[in-house]
C-alpha cells in the first residue's frame, strides 16, 4: 500500500456521490476492474462505491499520487 500525503482538502466530484475530501480517505480497496471500491475514512467508517463513482474516485486518487512524485535530487541540485 503506498502512503500519499495530501492537502487538508483534496476534493473529488463524483457523478452521483457529491463531492469528497479524499484527504479524510485511510485506505482505498478495489476490485480486479475498478468497478466497485471500499473506502475507508479518517474515522474508520467504511463506504461502497460503485461504476462511474468507482472510477471517479480511483481517477482523483491517482492524480494525486503524480503530484506527490517529486526527484528531490533533481529539484534540489544547484544550477551552475
Amino acid at each position: 500500500m503506498q502512503i500519499i500525503s495530501v492537502p487538508t482538502v483534496f476534493t473529488c466530484k463524483t457523478p452521483s456521490a457529491g463531492w469528497l475530501n479524499l484527504a479524510q480517505v485511510r485506505q482505498v480497496m478495489d476490485d480486479e476492474d475498478n468497478q466497485t471500491i471500499v473506502v475507508v475514512w479518517h474515522n474508520g467508517d467504511t463506504q461502497v462505491f460503485h461504476g462511474e463513482n468507482a472510477i471517479a474516485i480511483l481517477s482523483a486518487l491517482k492524480e494525486a499520487a503524480q503530484r506527490c512524485e517529486c526527484n528531490y535530487r533533481t529539484k534540489n541540485r544547484r544550477l551552475t
